[in-house]
């Protein structure tokens, strides 16, 4: 969504706020926290997650055991959900439908990691 004031378009930011269980720091067992997320944009599509793979780089990357971990951490992916909501351009799914999805999604390609194609390093992409 975009706003014109005095002659400029600047764009809107609008966030939501999801559940979720985070690890605060590598000794701590996960809890529940509240994600602020970007809403949904014009070609996204927005899922409630039934189901989520934990696999034992959630547990490394939870238990910092490869030194990089920036909490709080969020473990988890590979979802199947179902579609509550779409963007205006989004043609291809409808609302109820059950999908999946990879590891890897939404990178910004202008960051360091982007770059480099190393994108699952990425700690900035939204």
């Amino acid at each position: 969504m975009y706003v014109v004031l005095m002659n400029q378009i600047i764009e809107e930011r609008r966030f939501m706020f999801v559940n979720a269980y985070a690890a605060q720091s590598a000794t701590e067992n996960l809890m529940p926290f509240k994600i602020e997320r970007r809403a949904v944009g014009l070609d996204d599509i927005e899922i409630s997650i039934e189901y989520c793979g934990v696999c034992h780089s959630d547990i490394h990357m939870a238990r910092n055991d490869w030194g990089s971990t920036v909490y709080p951490l969020v473990p988890g992916h590979e979802i199947i959900g179902r579609i509550t909501r779409i963007g205006e351009h989004v043609k291809a799914f409808k609302p109820g439908a059950l999908v999946g999805v990879g590891c890897m999604v939404n990178s910004c390609q202008t960051c360091s990691a982007c770059v480099e194609k190393q994108t699952q390093l990425s700690t900035s992409c939204i």
